[in-house]
């Protein structure tokens, strides 16, 4: 299996199962420590602001609790919105709330927006940018709106779906990255940590491996 060599400690600044599973998926080791921090949007601003401020605020706070450890790692950090109608909209808080997103993504366009974060602890360098996909639904007729809800996978979903699970029948097309979509936009993050060495291909051994 082709894996990557490590030459730094890794932390997720995260404890969602989707973000977890693009690292694993590329055999990198990390551990995870969940950021709490305030993620109400400041008066006036925009959606691509707010996810970029997220994901740096993730990242800062985590790198907080690593400075008192006296630990050097990487920290990487997300945030994922879905936005639509000039609002944001965050997971639904009943089956009401999420029949009502749903209802309105019907045969329509809505955005989603991550913004990531790559922080150096010891340098305090830090990478942050944003990635945003456009994803059409499908027209959705009465039974398959409820099958969906009564699935349960909407409630703990921005957006009130899941596109890499049975939500997928609900998508017509995106235009973008998939990955976004899922939480981590993982086809830019790992650029990103093989051009500054934290990580090498398998064949490329000039940096000291990380155990």
């Amino acid at each position: 299996m082709s894996q990557f060599l490590q030459h730094r400690p890794l932390c997720l600044a995260s404890s969602s199962p989707r973000r977890k599973m693009f690292l694993k998926k590329y055999g990198l080791q990390f551990d995870c420590h969940t950021p709490k921090i305030n993620e109400t949007p400041e008066k006036s601003e925009s959606a691509k602001s707010f996810v970029k401020r997220m994901a740096n605020e993730k990242a800062l706070q985590v790198q907080r609790t690593y400075s008192k450890l006296a630990e050097d790692v990487i920290i990487l950090a997300g945030d994922t919105i879905v936005y639509f109608d000039g609002k944001i909209l965050g997971k639904p808080q009943s089956i009401q709330d999420a029949r009502t997103m749903l209802t309105q993504f019907s045969g329509k366009t809505h955005q989603v927006f991550s913004g990531y974060s790559i922080l150096d602890s010891s340098s305090g360098n830090q990478i942050t940018d944003l990635v945003c996909t456009e994803v059409r639904f499908l027209k959705l007729d009465a039974d398959l709106l409820e099958w969906y809800l009564n699935s349960k996978e909407p409630f703990d979903k921005a957006g009130a779906y899941s596109i890499q699970g049975l939500g997928a029948i609900l998508v017509e097309s995106i235009s973008g990255s998939y990955s976004n979509v899922v939480g981590f936009p993982i086809e830019c993050i790992i650029p990103n940590l093989t051009a500054n060495g934290w990580i090498s291909f398998a064949e490329n051994t000039q940096h000291e491996v990380y155990t």
